[in-house]
């Protein structure tokens, strides 16, 4: 495949996380937190065979700790995503530290918008504790995919030094 045909996936990739993540952000309250409820209730299935035997203020304690879980981890994990796709899009920036600055400025920009877009849907509001969650979301992800990035980089130099001193 050639540089330009992946250069052109990578920035699709982060195209159309980024269009996810605004579908996900123009659910009106409603539908957002039936969402939320439901993995909750999956996960209290999965996790707690005696959730019903616990009393009641146990019970709502224990729904709006994983309630706040579900949410803040999916904006963590999601802007870590975007900015593993972002590190990955902006490629031709070739010091790492500064591709891992872009992207992570990127996701931020990025969370910024979102949150101001959230402020025009019905039962939603803009949080700025939010995107610091996402903030520190793509801090990791873009942590992440650099250091893989230089893992890469650095296991090349290893087989070019090992043909060299074969070749020798």
């Amino acid at each position: 495949m050639s540089e330009r045909i992946r250069l052109w996936l990578r920035w699709g990739a982060l195209i159309a996380l980024c269009v996810v993540i605004f579908v996900f952000s123009s659910f009106e309250a409603h539908d957002s937190n039936e969402q939320s409820n439901f993995i909750v209730d999956r996960i209290i299935a999965l996790l707690f065979d005696n959730y019903a035997e616990y009393s009641v203020p146990k019970q709502e304690a224990l729904y709006s700790l994983l309630i706040v879980l579900v949410r803040k981890g999916a904006h963590f994990s999601e802007y870590a995503l975007l900015a593993v796709l972002a590190f990955g899009a902006f490629v031709r920036i070739k010091r790492h530290s500064l591709r891992w600055l872009a992207a992570v400025g990127f996701a931020f920009v990025y969370a910024c918008s979102d949150e101001l877009h959230q402020t025009f849907v019905p039962g939603r509001a803009g949080m700025f504790r939010d995107v610091v969650v996402d903030t520190s979301g793509a801090a990791c992800g873009a942590l992440l995919a650099c250091f893989i990035s230089l893992m890469i980089l650095a296991r090349r130099v290893l087989r070019s030094q090992q043909k060299d001193a074969k070749a020798e």
